[in-house]
């Protein structure tokens, strides 16, 4: 090491293209003018910390032997015929579909010999898979020697799944493991409310039904701004009621599907799915429309993916002068109760992503100097909803009091709407709030002013009622005593409900189903729907109903004949593919909440949610306080879960809700998508939910 003091200023010059070292080292080269630098040149370095020399050191070549990997095929044993050549193996009579394999599949098929010695094996002699089917669930006691399936709650009694040291006397307590759970997830594949599929007795009274294979082409469009590329699919399938059935083509160079069905019945969905597995988009028919023959070739309607439904609404002014204009400055918009803030965009558009098509949830927008919106919102359509001004309210609230010689105070709380038929306004409807019959409305002459002398709406379809008590209620539009139309809302105090009412010429055929909730048995039952004007009787526990085309929120009370069953209110959709009512009965939940030890609370009422897709958690929107030992998870046969999460074909019972509108809020593990469901909470009610997309 050499330690080389400079005591004259240093000076280096060199080129530009000259690396850094280069020139530091033709500037204090030996034959330099410094005279120090000679200096210490002739001296000898120092070797520092050394006190003797370091040994030499010695590398030695190792060179190593030619390594050779070798694999010898092992070929089927087969029966070789005598005109076999040297190039060739010839095969038997019964051997000759090995020549036609290819490479991959005869070294395949190789493989399997080795391991498992396929083709010795007399396949003829092995069970087939229906009888292996059988005597597993023979063996499991859910069926007995003569195919006769058997009931799981026979004993009326409530299993628990890693329940230790304890037991109910009556009704009795089975007790299941986890890979008991995990045994019966296969079933969840097919099973779309929580319980089973077949429904044992049931009948289809549709009669569009054809069996058969038809064979359906038709056009498909993207549309809405979605793109196909090399990392997306489009995916064609039959679906019905759940079960998803025959897969179809699509070629996009020419822009068509096709798809050939067994049975005109259910829906041909299309799905444009990117390579996370995640539905970008989407479209579909029902096959009721398609006209039956005796045709193998049908002409089938066109299809057009659309991006996924999620929770989108359109914001106007109500003095906005046209439909499209952009929503009041600094308008936000929630969804489920506030969990989600978004804002508005320059178009006046509020969405909220990751939701699954049939989800609902009230919506709730808010501007400056503007009354807040309530509006009951249903994923896949895109809602519009209006802010009403502070001033024009207030100007609204003088004329009523004025004509009817009445003060109004406090916050004003309304539900302001239209009647539309087909999107358009229709005149001489009378609305009534069906959970408020006091209420008086108010209608709009063709001014747009209230006009007290009007009994039905005028060309606008402009209605509303004022003072409305907060709350969830039910608006029924009627035309010369027959049903127009129906909608609901929730109102709150200093908030203006949205309750466009609407109505069209347009019915499906819909099938409906009303069974146990854990076998799958039907059970006859009396059935009252918003959309039907009377009360449906379904003796066998299936029947096919018309409902409206509209994507509508709805409401359902269902009696069982049998007491065993509880009355319960059920949410559906007019836009429904199906409608499938899972019954539970009274000891199964009576039986839960005395295992659990759950403490009843006064006005309070239950919820029951099935969740057939995947593994879940679930919660209450708003309610962050909410006792969670009040929730109980159950699998597909009705056991209790112990380890506070829902199983995929499960549910879920929510003991001790408060009297209120709640919003229910299953989060899938998996995707983590959000199924959202509203509904009205009664004292000692029960409330039964279907999660599926």
């Amino acid at each position: 090491m050499k330690y080389i003091p400079i005591y004259e200023g240093l000076t280096i010059r060199a080129q530009k293209s000259s690396p850094p070292h280069v020139a530091f080292e033709e500037t204090i080269r030996p034959n330099s003018n410094f005279s120090e630098w000679n200096h210490f040149q002739s001296m000898m370095p120092v070797a520092l910390g050394v006190e003797k020399k370091s040994p030499d050191l010695f590398a030695k070549k190792i060179v190593l032997a030619e390594m050779t990997i070798q694999k010898q095929v092992e070929t089927v044993a087969t029966t070789v015929r005598s005109d076999a050549t040297s190039t060739g193996v010839g095969y038997s009579a019964d051997d000759a579909w090995m020549s036609q394999l290819s490479n991959a599949q005869r070294n395949r098929l190789q493989a399997a010999q080795v391991r498992n010695d396929v083709l010795n094996h007399d396949w003829q002699q092995e069970p087939s898979w229906a009888e292996s089917a059988a005597a597993a669930l023979e063996q499991s006691g859910l069926i007995n020697s003569r195919g006769d399936v058997l009931s799981p709650n026979a004993k009326k009694g409530v299993a628990v799944s890693g329940a230790r040291g304890e037991s109910l006397d009556r009704p009795s307590v089975q007790r299941s493991t986890a890979s008991d759970v995990h045994q019966n997830d296969y079933a969840s594949a097919g099973n779309s409310n929580g319980g089973s599929q077949s429904f044992v007795g049931g009948s289809n009274e549709s009669s569009d039904v054809t069996t058969g294979v038809r064979r359906i082409v038709g056009p498909i469009e993207i549309t809405g701004g979605l793109a196909v590329t090399n990392e997306h699919h489009i995916e064609i399938r039959r679906n019905d009621e759940g079960v998803l059935k025959e897969l179809g083509r699509v070629d996009l160079v020419k822009g068509t599907y096709n798809i050939e069905v067994e049975q005109t019945t259910g829906t041909v969905v299309a799905r444009l799915v990117n390579k996370e597995g995640k539905t970008m988009g989407e479209g579909s028919f029902r096959l009721n429309r398609l006209v039956a023959g005796t045709q193998n070739l049908l002409s089938g309607p066109k299809i057009k993916v659309e991006p996924h439904p999620d929770y989108t609404v359109a914001l106007t002014g109500a003095y906005n002068s046209k439909a499209n204009d952009a929503a009041p400055a600094q308008t936000r918009v929630t969804f489920v109760k506030g969990v989600s803030d978004v804002k508005v965009n320059r178009e006046g558009i509020a969405s909220m992503e990751n939701v699954t098509r049939g989800s609902s949830t009230v919506m709730r927008a808010a501007a400056p100097k503007h009354l807040e919106t309530t509006n009951l919102i249903v994923s896949g359509k895109e809602s519009r909803s209006t802010l009403y001004p502070e001033s024009m309210v207030n100007a609204l609230m003088d004329i009523i009091a004025q004509h009817r010689n009445e003060s109004y105070d406090g916050a004003p709380s309304l539900i302001w709407g239209k009647v539309m038929l087909d999107g358009k306004p229709v005149a001489g409807i009378d609305v009534t709030v069906e959970t408020a019959p006091d209420l008086k409305p108010i209608y709009f002459n063709q001014f747009m002013m209230p006009d007290m002398n009007l009994t039905k709406t005028s060309d606008n379809g402009l209605y509303a009622f004022v003072q409305v008590p907060t709350g969830f209620h039910s608006l029924l539009a009627t035309r010369s005593d027959s049903i127009f139309g129906y909608v609901n809302v929730v109102s709150e105090e200093g908030a203006v409900a949205q309750g466009d009412l609407e109505a069209t010429m347009k019915n499906e055929s819909v099938p409906l189903r009303v069974f146990d909730a854990f076998n799958g048995e039907p059970i006859a039952a009396t059935i009252t729907m918003q959309s039907l004007p009377e009360d449906l009787s379904v003796p066998t526990g299936s029947a096919s109903i018309s409902l409206p085309h509209l994507n509508r929120f709805g409401l359902t009370r269902v009696n069982a004949d049998s007491a065993d069953y509880i009355p319960a209110r059920y949410v559906y959709n007019d836009n429904d593919d199906f409608i499938h009512i899972p019954l539970v009965r009274w000891e199964w939940l009576r039986a839960i909440k005395a295992f659990m030890k759950i403490n009843e609370a006064p006005k309070s009422g239950l919820i029951v949610g099935f969740v057939p897709d995947e593994d879940f958690e679930v919660f209450l929107a708003a309610y962050d306080n909410f006792n969670q030992q009040d929730i109980v998870y159950f699998d597909m046969q009705g056991r209790i879960l112990q380890n506070r999460k829902g199983a995929a074909g499960g549910g879920f019972v929510i003991y001790n809700v408060p009297e209120d509108t709640h919003e229910v809020v299953v989060t899938g593990s998996r995707t983590q998508k959000i199924y959202s469901r509203v509904v009205p909470v009664d004292a000692n009610s029960l409330s039964v939910l279907n999660f599926r997309e």
